[in-house]
């Protein structure tokens, strides 16, 4: 008879120092001061694109009543990023300090939202002035992403990279969870909604002293400045070309990017369509396209925190696991009618949303080699541009079919893909 004491961990109760243990591994990269500042950073950057994810779609629909519209203001964005989202990765390469790129980026973000406020104050606002804003966002966001990305890795290193990025994730889907409701309950409060946009000028003010929130305290990181020898030397273009050269002969990253590429496309669609959805298939105002967003950011917390307690380990598999959770949830999303099953399947979605953005990200990070960092991240980015313009026909799908059709026909072509890659070891066995 074997001996009670002998008895596996695995089976033996946790005891309070395990479960502490646990606790503290979840949040271990805030035990560095320097990712402290930079999650504090962050916070109000994440606050501020939370905000405009509800804002801007809503206006949007509001003064044009149009999925395409929703369409080409995804699409615009993406197609300056075709052509600033690699170069964006050879200057987070080539640079010394990469929280200077975060930095003016942030103030350039603080300038085109304070312009659309000013807009919407003297009643001048129309739908080509958001068209363009979208434009010179997305041209900012692609040129500070890769230094974002790869600035994470330089803070915390590798060891602590998918506690840090999981933890990031957190504080982006906490303010997703309190801010969108926030915005929408400001703006219907304010009599927002029926053609009414004026609320909408305190929520970009608001939006603008948040991106100035995240440049200041980007000034208080102290990350070394990168040497000499590390950075690279050539051409701006002829370093552009060695980092896609890398991606093709490097077989392992190019699986990443490339299976990435396929599940953000079926996943993307539901948000971009989400205001349109909102008021025409669960008959929702801007308070509860806002609370809908806010709730939805519940499972995304759930998600990116059980990733950044996770460890380094299988980590592919739950990235697929995640991935076919919102496949399924997406669907179910797709055929209902009723707000608050709408709110709960949402809610799902989102931690499977939370757990493969997280994951790639991580997965991407931890095979690249570090002098290709920026422009491999920088790739990474260059597929959101290009999936944020090969979605717009879904939108015209929406436009005729119906915004049910689009959503449905995405979460099926997910569920496939990832039906798939459970049956490609070379992939689901990643670690």
């Amino acid at each position: 008879m074997a001996n009670p004491n002998t008895a596996s961990n695995a089976e033996a109760p946790l005891t309070p120092t395990v479960r502490r243990s646990r606790w503290r591994s979840t949040f271990a990269a805030f035990e560095i001061k320097n990712y402290r500042w930079f999650f504090l950073a962050l916070c109000g950057n994440f606050a501020a694109m939370n905000i405009q994810m509800f804002i801007r779609g809503w206006l949007v629909y509001e003064i044009t009543a149009s999925y395409e519209k929703l369409g080409w203001m995804t699409a615009a964005g993406g197609l300056v990023g075709l052509l600033a989202a690699p170069l964006g990765g050879v200057v987070a390469d080539r640079v010394r300090q990469k929280k200077v790129v975060l930095q003016i980026s942030g103030v350039a973000n603080a300038l085109i939202t304070f312009w659309i406020a000013a807009l919407i104050y003297r009643g001048e606002l129309i739908f080509e002035h958001l068209l363009v804003s979208s434009i010179l966002q997305g041209l900012v966001m692609n040129a500070m992403m890769p230094a974002r990305q790869a600035f994470t890795k330089d803070i915390v290193g590798l060891n602590r990279l998918t506690n840090a990025i999981g933890l990031s994730t957190s504080g982006m889907n906490t303010a997703r969870l309190l801010l969108p409701g926030l915005a929408g309950g400001l703006v219907a409060a304010l009599g927002g909604g029926n053609g009414n946009i004026d609320p909408a000028q305190w929520v970009y003010l608001l939006m603008a002293g948040l991106y100035l929130w995240s440049a200041a305290l980007m000034s208080f990181i102290d990350v070394s400045d990168k040497a000499d020898a590390d950075m690279p030397t050539g051409s701006m273009l002829v370093e552009l070309r060695l980092g896609f050269r890398y991606v093709l002969d490097t077989p392992i990253i190019f699986m990443l990017l490339g299976c990435n590429f396929v599940m953000v496309f079926f996943s993307l669609t539901y948000f971009m369509l989400l205001p349109g959805f909102a008021k025409d298939v669960l008959a929702a105002g801007p308070d509860r396209l806002g609370l809908l967003i806010s709730i939805s950011g519940i499972g995304s917390l759930l998600g990116s925190l059980y990733i950044a307690s996770f460890g380094n380990r299988r980590r592919a598999r739950i990235l697929l696991w995640g991935a076919g959770i919102m496949g399924i949830s997406l669907l179910l999303f797709a055929v209902s009618t009723h707000f608050w099953i709408s709110v709960v399947l949402l809610t799902v979605v989102g931690f499977g949303q939370a757990t493969r953005m997280s994951l790639s990200n991580v997965l991407i990070q931890s095979y690249v080699d570090d002098e290709f960092r920026g422009r491999v991240m920088s790739i990474y980015m260059l597929e959101m541009a290009l999936l944020s313009v090969s979605i717009y026909p879904i939108s015209l799908l929406a436009e005729f079919y119906g915004p049910q059709w689009a959503v449905g026909l995405s979460a099926i072509g997910l569920i496939i893909m990832v039906a798939i890659l459970f049956n490609v070891p070379r992939y689901r066995d990643l670690d």
